[in-house]
């Protein structure tokens, strides 16, 4: 989202730590290091801090010492070895359901089947994706013990995996030997999505499909887990080729009317996306669903009047406010900042990005938007022109910051926390702090400035004033990022975020930095003039 006038207030930032979720220990000591390995004189790859929540999913035992191999809550990735007497634990049961989910067999319930042994994962809104994988259909049997027998203490046994496909291809199991081939390595492919390793989630689920020719349901389960590890990617097109296999197979699957309205949105192709969705609704109503198919009616009723055009990289839709001949030029700023962002950030987005040109009155109904926001971008980029009639410095610099969102959400997949959304968006438009830095530095003195933490999320709810200061704070620390580390430790830190880190540990990695040691760098430059 674009700030129309950065503001500066009196009031002091309220904020307050949230609890910990989903962890079952608490680091005791007052400052723990991760290991790389299970030794104190190997590689330390971060550091956790008294009161910090992890995951504990292993313990071992080398030399009278104990050690657990950590991760940071909601993160698939393992942030490495820890000494078990810097951790208070949490009850054993919660212990051994972080073994069963880091195994792949999801956590216990009352009759035995876990979510992943069903064929579930979390509702994890990865790259806002809101649309859960279904479960496999009760005629799958016997996948909890191949699962458990294809992923052991935390790796995928290689040897196991061979063994089930030579069996297979042999012949001698029959078609019994075939399909346990097909769910050893669905399992597989749900371990290595389970760890956020799409590459090679989509090589175990493409490895399953020979053998799953005659076993239809297991053919659209993997169907879909593919379309889905596309989908979080944002590569849309990709996403259908699958869903389009897999309807045919699976004609009247509600998770296939799902995935495909979401992959039909996000090529603007809304026509379709509501019709598949309609679709879904019908067959099995959702919330969420209900939820995607009223924005996109609402969109495709708004838009039903407007002109549009395209490019290679964009799709654009505008009221009769806005000419063609401005709607020609905006295209063309766009296309020229899509080069220049490419070449800064080294990325490109999958598929065209979305754009609508809006009335003011339009843009407000439709964006629902804090009266602060002078643009909005929520996987399409709208804007308000009305009264527009060229490019000038205003609008040529809203159309890349919202431009830097679209290509940072899918840079990391929908997890930048939007402090760092925010301000790179702002230092790829131009805007800068230095004109800014005393009046930011008296508000950091004052303590009115926001805790880089406690802005990661979302920033709807703020007023001018929060607004005012969390933009201009994120600028600045944007600014010292790039200044200390470069863009390509901006670039180390949204791949880290890609690949599932914390924030905290995604900057450890990255810029060797928590975010204490950000805002410190942060206060020096902007004691240095913003310069």
């Amino acid at each position: 989202m674009k700030f129309r006038q950065i503001l500066f207030g009196i009031a002091v930032w309220n904020y307050s730590v949230g609890a910990q979720t989903g962890a079952n220990a608490i680091v005791k000591a007052d400052a723990l290091p991760v290991y790389a390995e299970v030794r104190a004189s190997g590689t330390t790859v971060a550091s956790l801090k008294k009161g910090d929540g992890v995951v504990v999913d292993f313990e071992f035992k080398t030399l009278g010492e104990k050690w657990c191999r950590v991760k940071s809550v909601g993160a698939a990735r393992r942030l490495g070895y820890v000494k078990c007497d810097g951790l208070d634990r949490k009850d054993e049961v919660a212990t051994a359901e972080a073994r069963r989910a880091e195994s792949g067999a999801g956590p216990a319930s009352a009759d035995g089947a876990g979510e992943l042994a069903a064929g579930r994962v979390n509702r994890a809104r990865a790259n806002n994706l809101p649309i859960a994988a279904p479960a496999l259909p009760k005629s799958v049997s016997g996948y909890e013990a191949i699962a458990a027998n294809v992923v052991r203490e935390g790796l995928i046994d290689v040897t196991k995996l061979a063994e089930y496909d030579a069996a297979a291809r042999s012949g001698a199991a029959g078609a019994s030997g075939v399909r346990r081939a097909a769910l050893a390595h669905y399992a597989a492919g749900n371990f290595e999505l389970s760890r956020n390793s799409l590459d090679e989630a989509v090589e175990q689920y493409r490895a399953a499909l020979p053998f799953e020719e005659k076993h239809a349901d297991l053919l659209t389960a993997t169907l879909v887990r593919l379309a889905i590890v596309h989908l979080h990617r944002s590569e849309f097109s990709s996403a259908l080729e699958y869903l389009d296999r897999a309807r045919a197979v699976a004609p009247n699957s509600v998770a296939v009317a799902r995935l495909s309205g979401w992959a039909y949105y996000g090529l603007d192709r809304l026509e379709e996306a509501v019709a598949q969705w309609k679709l879904a609704q019908k067959i099995e109503p959702d919330a969420d669903v209900a939820g995607l198919l009223a924005k996109a009616e609402t969109d495709l009723a708004t838009e039903s009047g407007f002109r549009s055009g395209q490019t290679d990289h964009f799709t654009l839709h505008y009221e009769g406010s806005a000419t063609p001949a401005l709607a020609a030029e905006i295209l063309r700023a766009l296309e020229e900042d899509y080069r220049g962002l490419q070449g800064e950030l080294r990325y490109a987005p999958h598929e065209p990005v979305a754009v609508v040109l809006y009335t003011q009155q339009s843009f407000r109904d439709i964006t629902r938007a804090p009266s602060w926001a002078g643009a909005w971008n929520d996987g399409r980029i709208r804007v308000p022109v009305q009264g527009v009639t060229s490019v000038g410095d205003p609008l040529s610099r809203i159309l890349k910051h919202e431009l830097t969102h679209s290509f940072v959400r899918q840079m990391t997949r929908g997890r930048c926390p939007q402090w760092l959304h925010e301000g790179l968006a702002q230092w790829m438009e131009g805007r800068r702090t230095a004109d800014s830095a005393g009046l930011l530095l008296e508000a950091y003195e004052r303590r009115a400035t926001p805790p880089l933490k406690e802005i990661e999320g979302s920033w709807s709810d703020f007023s001018g004033v929060q607004a005012g200061l969390a933009y201009a704070w994120s600028l600045a620390a944007v600014e010292y990022i790039v200044g200390n580390s470069g863009m390509w430790g901006m670039e180390r830190l949204l791949e880290n975020l890609a690949g599932g880190m914390k924030v905290e540990t995604a900057m450890g990695s990255a810029l060797q930095m928590d975010y204490a040691g950000v805002e410190r760098g942060t206060v020096d430059f902007l004691r240095r003039g913003g310069k």
